[in-house]
């Protein structure tokens, strides 16, 4: 029954470690304008999926938004997402950026 706890403790701390991104991965990006400017190319397209996967949990909403402004409408997945591209894309990137660029004035040194 130990060996079984630990398990399903060492199981958890594991799965929970994956969602806490990668906050100096997040941050070099960050702060070399990842995001802060239209997509113009597919490496631009890869940033930005780094950007998302990498950016922790209080901060992916905006990483989100950010990187689902230019990805294709069928590669959108969440609903809300799908309705800020349609009804105010240009309010809720603005509104993205400007979050980003307050988490990493606080969190990037």
């Amino acid at each position: 029954m130990v060996l079984g706890f630990g398990l399903l403790l060492a199981g958890a701390i594991a799965c929970g470690s994956h969602d806490q991104g990668d906050i100096i991965a997040f941050c070099e990006l960050a702060t070399d304008g990842v995001g802060t400017h239209l997509v113009r190319s597919t490496e631009d397209l890869a940033q930005l999926d780094a950007l998302e996967a990498s950016a922790p949990p209080d901060i992916r909403a905006a990483a989100i938004t950010i990187a689902n402004a230019s990805r294709e409408v069928g590669e959108i997945d969440d609903l809300q997402e799908l309705f800020r591209r349609a009804f105010d894309l240009e309010q809720a990137v603005a509104q993205a950026r400007l979050d980003m660029l307050t988490y990493t004035q606080h969190r990037c040194f």
